[in-house]
């Protein structure tokens, strides 16, 4: 998926009147020139299937559709916010016959990250809401069964009410008291979050946040309880993962692994068997780096560098520790994402780097082969 970048916030500051003179006059004549296009590529960089106007899409498992959250509204020079996204429904796009069909539409907010479910016969999508000021976010999963039309709720919207400021704030919680004096206008509930959703066989896995407000929280609760749970065959919490700021940036994630086993990272990276519900032998040293990316079978892992600004990745293997290589740096470059394959044969960065400010940003795709 790309989209004509536009120069916003620090970047934008310093730049001529003559800049947003022209992207209005473009915006003029196309009013969509920089709305998202999403491209299937093959492995020589040939696109072999293309859609106008959508957001993250997902290939079906004969690699012969694509499924993504299509973008209604005009949203050149806009941001991606809830309001710009609203009413974004789910689409499926029959690459061969170059036909789109209407999967699902909005009661309200928007519709996300939808994927083929393993089988191919359904797929499943986000329905989101604003959740942080004027951003959106997951709050809830449905699912829709392609060969019966039937659209069925795995996890149902919910929040939590908020706690109100006192009338003087005043006692002993000071954090609390300092945001009770500089609010307005707070919310009166926070939702529930998804911080993560992934499938793999015929189950399916989500990381779920409940909301424990506190006085003065506006937008977001401060701090949610996270639990690994499984949604499909059946509804179950699979793992606690205690009370966390949503403000840390290491918060757990986990990557699906054969013989139904997960990743899990808390603190570090660990093997949990989904089968005994219990954390297996650890697998190599420690690692405490989130951005790791580990290979199906478990014998290598890809990581960023430098963990705090990450503009390159390093190939470990994971008995040991050792690094096997590291991957080229590019100009001005940021480490978006990489992903192996089924095989652990092959994997696939995505960087993007920029010339400078103003200047266009360029999306690199670069495939490796293992030796």
């Amino acid at each position: 998926m790309n989209r004509v970048h536009v120069a916003d916030g620090g970047e934008a500051e310093g730049l001529p009147e003559s800049y947003f003179s022209a992207l209005k006059e473009r915006q003029r004549k196309d009013p969509r020139f920089a709305d998202p296009i999403i491209k299937l590529l093959d492995l020589h960089g040939k696109t072999v299937c293309e859609v106008s106007y959508g957001w993250n899409p997902s290939i079906s498992p004969d690699n012969k559709s694509l499924v993504y959250s299509r973008q209604k509204k005009a949203i050149t020079l806009l941001r991606e916010l809830a309001e710009t996204q609203a009413g974004n429904d789910i689409q499926v796009f029959d690459c061969e016959k170059k036909q789109s069909r209407l999967v699902a539409e909005p009661d309200t907010g928007y519709l996300d990250y939808a994927f083929f479910f393993p089988d191919g016969n359904s797929i499943v999508y986000t329905e989101n809401e604003a959740v942080n000021g004027a951003f959106g976010g997951p709050v809830a999963i449905s699912r829709f069964d392609l060969q019966h039309s039937h659209k069925s709720t795995l996890l149902s919207k919910k929040t939590v009410s908020a706690i109100a400021c006192p009338p003087a704030a005043s006692g002993k919680d000071t954090r609390g008291s300092f945001l009770c004096s500089q609010i307005s206008d707070p919310t009166s509930s926070f939702p529930q979050l998804l911080f993560q959703v992934a499938s793999a066989d015929h189950q399916l896995f989500a990381l779920l946040g409940i909301p424990i407000p506190s006085p003065g929280d506006s937008y977001m609760a401060s701090t949610y309880d996270i639990h690994l749970i499984s949604l499909v065959p059946e509804a179950n919490e699979i793992l606690s993962m205690g009370k966390m700021d949503i403000a840390n940036p290491d918060r757990p994630t986990f990557q699906l692994v054969p013989d139904r086993r997960m990743m899990i990272f808390s603190q570090y990276w660990k093997l949990f068997s989904l089968n005994t519900g219990k954390w297996l032998a650890e697998v190599g040293p420690r690692n405490t780096r989130k951005r790791s990316v580990y290979s199906p079978d478990l014998q290598y892992y890809l990581t960023a560098e430098p963990s705090d600004d990450p503009d390159h990745l390093v190939l470990c293997q994971t008995i040991g520790g050792q690094k096997l290589a590291t991957l080229p740096k590019t100009v001005n470059p940021d480490v978006l994402d990489a992903v192996w394959s089924r095989d652990s044969k092959r994997f696939a960065i995505v960087v993007v780097s920029n010339g400078g400010s103003g200047s266009a940003y360029r999306e690199e795709l670069i495939v490796y082969s293992m030796p």
